[in-house]
This record gives C-alpha cells, sequence and structure tokens, in this order.
C-alpha cells in the first residue's frame, strides 16, 4: 500500500522513540561476521513462489575458455570489478513451490567440490526439508548439478520422483561414450551412471517441449551437454526461465555469446543455443535465473551493442 503524507508524519513522529531504545548501549561486542547470511532468494510467480538457494561456489580459470583471448577476458573482468582471474562463479539450485507439489531443479555438488554442498543445510534453515520435495528436476547429469542427488548412497530426497531428458540419461549412462571418453572425463560418468543406479526406478526421463509439470515447461537447451534442459515455470513476462548452464563466466559470455568452455559437449551447438536463447529472451522480456550466475542470479538479459548484459531482478519485498 502506498504511504501516504499522514503516515509519514506519524512515523517521523515516532523516529526519535525508536532512536533512543536503538542507541543504548550493548553488552557485548558484535562478533565479526565470518559468513553471510543464508544465501536464499524468494520470486512470486503467479501462484508459485520460487526460492533461489547458492549450494556454494567455483572459481573457473579463463583457459577453460575458448574464442577469446586471455588478454580480452582479463580487461572484461576488470571492467566488471572481478580483479584478476579466476572467475568466481555461483553454483545455484531453485525449489519450485507449486499448490499441489514442491519441485527442486538441481541438487548442488556435494562431494563434487570443496567449495559446494552447502544445499542440504540451507534447505532446512529455509525451512525446506528434503523430505518435502516432491520432484527433482535436472538440467543436466554435471556433477555439480546432480552431486547432491546421492549422499551416502541414499537418495537425499527420498519422496521426489527424478526427471531429466532421455538424450541426457542415454548419453551419461553408456557404457561405449564413457570408454571412449578422455580419462579426465571419466569420472563424469561415473558420477551421473551412479546417481542413475541409486535413484533406480525414482527416474522419470521425457523428450520435447511438453508441459511436465502443471505450471512448468522443459526447454530443450543442448550442446552443452545431449540433452542439456532449462524449466520455464509460469509463462511470459511473468514467468520464469531457470536455464541450467547457458553460462558459466558471466561477464565475459554475456558481452560474447561465441565463447565456450571446455566443459561443453559440442562447443559449436553450445554457442549457436547461447546465441538464440539470449536473443528470445532479450526479445520477449523473459526473466531468467541460471545455475553459474553470481547470487542472488535472477534478472534479465538485454542487449548491448553486439553482445547482451545481465540485470539482476530488484528484491521482492512482500510474496503476497
Amino acid at each position: 500500500m502506498p504511504i501516504s503524507r499522514r503516515q509519514f508524519a506519524v512515523g517521523a513522529a515516532l523516529a526519535p522513540v525508536a532512536l533512543r531504545f536503538a542507541t543504548l548501549p550493548a553488552s557485548a561486542k558484535v562478533p565479526t561476521p565470518t559468513s553471510q547470511v543464508l544465501p536464499v532468494q524468494q520470486i512470486k510467480l503467479g501462484d508459485a513462489v520460487v526460492t533461489a538457494v547458492s549450494d556454494g561456489y567455483l572459481d573457473l580459470d579463463p583457459s577453460l575458455l575458448s574464442n577469446i583471448e586471455m588478454e580480452e577476458a582479463r580487461a572484461i573482468l576488470q571492467g566488471a570489478f572481478q580483479g584478476e582471474p579466476p572467475v568466481t562463479t555461483g553454483v545455484n539450485a531453485y525449489v519450485v513451490h507449486l499448490p499441489e507439489q514442491t519441485v527442486l531443479v538441481d541438487t548442488g555438488g556435494a562431494g563434487a567440490f570443496p567449495e559446494m554442498g552447502k544445499l542440504q543445510e540451507r534447505l532446512r534453515a529455509a525451512e525446506i526439508p528434503p523430505e518435502d520435495i516432491d520432484v527433482v528436476l535436472l538440467t543436466h547429469l554435471h556433477p555439480d548439478h546432480v552431486g547432491g542427488l546421492v549422499l551416502d548412497g541414499r537418495l537425499a530426497f527420498p519422496n521426489a520422483t527424478v526427471h531429466l531428458h532421455q538424450a541426457e540419461y542415454d548419453f551419461w549412462t553408456s557404457t561405449e561414450n564413457r570408454d571412449a571418453a578422455p580419462d579426465s572425463a571419466k569420472g563424469f560418468f561415473d558420477a551421473a551412471r551412479q546417481a542413475m543406479e541409486v535413484a533406480g526406478d525414482k527416474v522419470e526421463t521425457f523428450t520435447g517441449n511438453a508441459e511436465l509439470l502443471p505450471g512448468i515447461t522443459p526447454r530443450e537447451l543442448p550442446g552443452h551437454t545431449p540433452g542439456h534442459t532449462g524449466y520455464m515455470v509460469g509463462a511470459g513476462e511473468d514467468g520464469l526461465l531457470i536455464w541450467g548452464d547457458i553460462v558459466h563466466a558471466g561477464p565475459i559470455q554475456f558481452r560474447h555469446p561465441e565463447v565456450t568452455i571446455a566443459f561443453d559437449v559440442d562447443p559449436k551447438q553450445a554457442a549457436e543455443t547461447r546465441k538464440a536463447l539470449f536473443r528470445d529472451v532479450a526479445e520477449k522480456r523473459t526473466r531468467v535465473a541460471g545455475m553459474h550466475i553470481a547470487f542472488p542470479s535472477v534478472g534479465h538479459v538485454v542487449s548491448e551493442g553486439e553482445g547482451y548484459r545481465f540485470v539482476s531482478s530488484d528484491w521482492q519485498y512482500s510474496l503476497d
């Protein structure tokens, strides 16, 4: 409700009273903070609420990037006030609170990297018990997205069905693909296969872009992996596209969508998918969220020169 002149005057009259209480001497020094407050942001989308949760972060060496000179990459990072490499990128997951179901998109990278694995404790702190998750949607099967699905040999979300694209399941569970992969990539196949084996008959695969759950539609975004998938919650400007790994090094790849990363299974296709998606969400003003956008990770893509830039969404003060 907009504040009136009278309400403002009443508030101003009470301010000196509040100030007297606020300036009472403290009984002890407040400890110096050593970590951020709970990294959670919530967004209202019609009948749904999306909770963005940070699982941690990852430091990326720009040498992993292709189609850009290191001098230019460093200059872009400097211009974005990111200092010297490596590039620190977020690792995020999203809870979609639907009227009848609670859905988790990706599970973080528990066990994959030391700076990750915070999702479980942060969900509980946000009063979202893992047991209350009804559905897990996976954008793809890289370890920083599926690593938190299985903990201590058991499903971390025991009451959830697990959905992913059929092409993604087939690629990472293929013995032939694993045998043909370089030794440095075999661990990716092993982690994916283990997660799928433990999930067992809870795994349900899909193809295409038909509505998967009421209010949630998958969007095929191949290239980073064969079955890489985003999930659209709602529709139009009032919705949110959770797009997975469309970017890793945001300041660089928004400006230069042609830049790929060593983790792309098909770099050429990944770049084409990114270019087309940037153009689409910019034209349609679609709000987006990414697993590797700096937390809180929700915003819009806008055209700028020959590239794009990311504009973070404002904090929503009310979810009514």
